[in-house]
């Protein structure tokens, strides 16, 4: 699940799910509670996903890389409004806390 935030007002939600269909594997994504949009898997590595809806507006091709081990790059791209647009989100590892009466929170 994603959740897009404006300080502490969600102002976007999306589910999201990657599932295995008889012609190949698919990144399905609901934005706000719409149907789902499938994109199919085009290419991949260790480190690369890529997954394509050529018959989607916006995005077309949804892209996620492994930049280095605590970073991972995600791109969306695609027509919209008659012009080609893309997106890139930045994700960087990240270490959180115990949570709170676990034992491990006491050293």
């Amino acid at each position: 699940m994603s959740r897009t935030l404006a300080g502490e007002k969600m102002v976007m939600f999306e589910f999201l799910r990657i599932e295995t269909r008889p012609d190949g594997v698919y990144y399905v994504a609901q934005p706000n509670g719409r149907p789902p949009t499938g994109f199919k898997l085009t290419r991949s590595s260790p480190k690369l996903a890529v997954f394509e809806n050529p018959q989607h507006d916006h995005p077309k091709i949804i892209t996620y890389e492994l930049t280095d081990p605590q970073s991972l790059t995600a791109t969306i791209e695609g027509d919209q409004g008659g012009k080609n647009r893309k997106t890139v989100f930045q994700f960087k590892r990240t270490k959180l806390p115990p949570p709170a009466g676990d034992p491990s929170a006491r050293r």
